[in-house]
C-alpha cells in the first residue's frame, strides 16, 4: 500500500511546452488578457514536411488558426510568426489547457473533412499535400503517416472521392472533383 500511495504520478503537460503530436513547434506566443496571462499562439510546421518553408499558427484559447494567405498561398515561418503575433496581442482568449485528442475516427473524419474541403467543381484532379493539413494539426494530433494511412482507407471506400497514384518512391493523392451535375 506504501508503494502506492507514493508512486510518481505522470506530470501533466502544460500548454507552454506542449507540442502537439504530428508538429513541431517553432515559436510560441503568449497572449494577456488584463493583468492575467492569456492563451498560447503556437507557430509551426508538420513532422513529415521538415525542410519546407510551410508553417501555421493556432491559437489555444480560440478557434483561430492560420496555414495560408489565400487559398494557394502557404505561409513562410516569418509569416506565420506575424500572424501568431498579432494574434496574441488582440485575442482576449484564457489558455484553455491542451486540447483534447480526438480518438482515431474522429481524427480519421477532421482528415475527410479537410479532402471535402479541397473538391472542386470541374473535371480537374487537385494534388493533397501534407501542408494541405497544417490547419488542422493541433486539433488532429496525429502524425503525418496517419494521414497518409487515413487517405489510403479513403482511396479504397471512396474511389469517387479520392485516388492514389505512385509517384517516385511515395504516393501522390489527387481529390477528384465533384460530379457534374444532370
Amino acid at each position: 500500500m506504501l508503494s502506492t500511495l507514493f508512486a510518481r504520478r505522470p506530470e501533466a503537460q502544460e500548454t507552454a511546452t506542449w507540442t502537439p503530436d504530428g508538429t513541431i513547434v517553432v515559436q510560441r506566443y503568449r497572449g494577456v488578457v488584463g493583468e492575467r496571462e492569456g492563451a498560447i499562439v503556437l507557430v509551426y510546421t508538420a513532422d513529415g514536411d521538415r525542410g519546407t518553408s510551410s508553417f501555421a499558427a493556432a491559437c489555444l484559447g480560440c478557434t483561430y488558426r492560420a496555414a495560408s494567405t489565400s487559398r494557394s498561398s502557404r505561409l513562410t515561418e516569418k509569416e506565420a510568426a506575424d500572424l501568431a503575433n498579432t494574434h496574441a496581442a488582440n485575442c482576449r482568449a484564457l489558455d484553455r489547457g491542451i486540447p483534447a485528442a480526438p480518438d482515431d475516427d474522429q481524427a480519421a473524419k477532421i482528415v475527410r473533412d479537410r479532402l471535402w474541403g479541397l473538391r472542386m467543381p470541374g473535371t480537374g484532379r487537385h494534388p493533397v499535400y501534407l501542408s494541405d493539413f497544417h490547419a488542422d494539426r493541433v486539433d488532429l494530433q496525429r502524425p503525418s503517416d496517419f494521414i497518409k494511412e487515413t487517405m489510403l482507407q479513403l482511396v479504397k471506400a471512396e474511389p469517387d472521392f479520392l485516388a492514389a497514384r505512385r509517384r517516385g518512391t511515395g504516393t501522390q493523392f489527387l481529390v477528384l472533383p465533384h460530379p457534374p451535375r444532370n
